[in-house]
């Protein structure tokens, strides 16, 4: 069995010549083992959490197979984010009837037109349809924003968890992503290490977190570093956009994509590692490929998220990237000028400013590394501040008080690679004086 899953403000119609195909080159049995799901996402009352119990029911009342890696799927853009908070939330990895999971163009971690679906410039790429009149399916897109809790918490269910959802003996997935961006009227939607509409780096599952607690001892903070549990195929195809990585809009545009398709639905557990291995092969090929055009330089996602000691999240703040100057723990003004031109953008997430999405070009940035040869420093100052406030806030605006985290240069490789997403959650001590509670004789 094969079910087919499209992305937002899409149906089943784009994808009957994927299916078709896939029929015709014996990837699947026959026309009936392929389902096309069709869901609401236009609807801005329509969530994640819906979806999810939704296709639950529709997966049930189907009939389709429950038994564990039973059935096939292919995702295209949002799907990814459907299948995957499906799987976590009505299932194990045990209970699991994905076997192969393919993912074209998937937004895992959010695409950057996602805040601007409702905008112009999200109409230009997606037209003027919807379920409803005026309607764009408002909670979905704050699901797909860059930075968004729900794409953090997917990851925390299936990437850093305890169980291991992907690799041999569980779920066989494959992301592809192209890297071309959209040409006509839609190219206004284009962006740096984008295909139109998503990150290379937001496709890719193959994270990595970081968490810095600075609450206990400001001075020493306490690190705890982790890779994505399992192992996830990935390969950037250059030549594919956003709809012709998926067959639709007259693609694939490259030759190797439905081979690619293929070999992602064939493969066993036997082959994985080695279907692994080719596909990271063929994504180091084309970001070696695209080295000289800044478009298709190998970028990070690193999403940022500062907690207090409570817990609580702390939506106020500045976060600094800078070299210091070789006396002291300052800047050194020159080279962080330089360091600034590896940010390529920032984005805030709409309703929770505790968490953010910086898109760092790793190209750019090794080689500023590279020619500065010394630490790169990373801080965070956080509002309010308790100095002024007097009765509770931060202590992160002298630098001394809070140290900074220093990046020497051949530790950095580990900390920015291209076609990455990276969590870090950053915890700091919220001070309260001793005013703010007081007892008094009653005499």
């Amino acid at each position: 069995m094969l079910v087919i899953i499209h992305g937002w403000s899409d149906s089943s119609r784009s994808f009957r010549k994927l299916g078709n195909r896939l029929v015709a080159e014996g990837v699947t049995d026959a026309v009936a083992h392929v389902r096309l799901g069709d869901y609401v996402s236009m609807d801005d009352e329509v969530t994640f959490d819906d979806l999810a119990a939704a296709l639950e029911r529709a997966w049930t009342n189907e009939q389709l197979p429950t038994a564990p890696r039973s059935v096939d799927v292919v995702v295209h853009s949002t799907g990814g984010l459907v299948i995957r908070h499906w799987m976590t939330r009505h299932r194990t990895p045990g209970t699991n009837p994905v076997h192969r999971l393919l993912m074209l163009a998937p937004a895992n971690f959010g695409s950057p037109l996602a805040h601007k679906g409702r905008s112009f410039l999200g109409r230009v790429v997606k037209g003027f349809k919807s379920d409803k009149l005026f309607q764009t399916g408002t909670r979905i897109l704050k699901g797909l924003e860059l930075a968004s809790p729900l794409s953090w918490e997917l990851a925390r269910r299936d990437l850093f968890s305890d169980q291991v959802w992907y690799g041999p003996g569980a779920v066989l997935c494959t992301v592809l992503v192209g890297n071309s961006g959209y040409t006509g009227i839609s190219a206004a939607a284009n962006e740096n290490g984008t295909d139109g509409t998503v990150r290379v780096s937001t496709a890719n599952l193959n994270a990595a977190r970081l968490e810095v607690d600075f609450s206990n001892d400001a001075a020493t903070p306490t690190w705890d570093w982790r890779l994505a549990q399992g192992r996830t195929a990935f390969a950037r195809v250059n030549r594919e956009n956003h709809s012709t990585i998926a067959m639709k809009d007259k693609g694939p545009d490259d030759a190797r994509t439905f081979d690619l398709i293929r070999s992602a639905l064939l493969v066993t557990d036997a082959t994985f590692a080695e279907h692994c291995d080719r596909l990271e092969d063929l994504a180091r090929d084309e970001l070696e490929a695209g080295a000289g055009e800044r478009f298709t330089h190998g970028f990070q996602n690193t999403v940022i998220r500062l907690v207090d000691d409570f817990g609580a999240d702390v939506e106020d703040y500045f976060f600094e990237v800078f070299f210091a100057a070789t006396a002291g723990n300052r800047p050194d003004n020159a080279w962080t000028r330089k360091v600034q031109e590896a940010f390529d953008t920032v984005h805030r997430y709409c309703d929770n400013g505790a968490f953010r999405s910086l898109l760092f070009d790793v190209h750019l940035l090794e080689r500023i590394i590279l020619s500065a040869q010394r630490p790169l420093h990373v801080r965070v100052t956080a509002m309010p501040v308790f100095s002024k406030n007097g009765n509770v806030g931060y202590s992160t605006f002298g630098y001394n008080d809070i140290d900074s985290i220093a990046l020497a240069p051949n530790e950095t490789g580990r900390f920015f690679q291209p076609d990455r997403t990276l969590l870090v959650t950053l915890r700091i001590k919220r001070q309260q004086s001793a005013r703010l509670f007081t007892f008094k004789p009653l005499g």
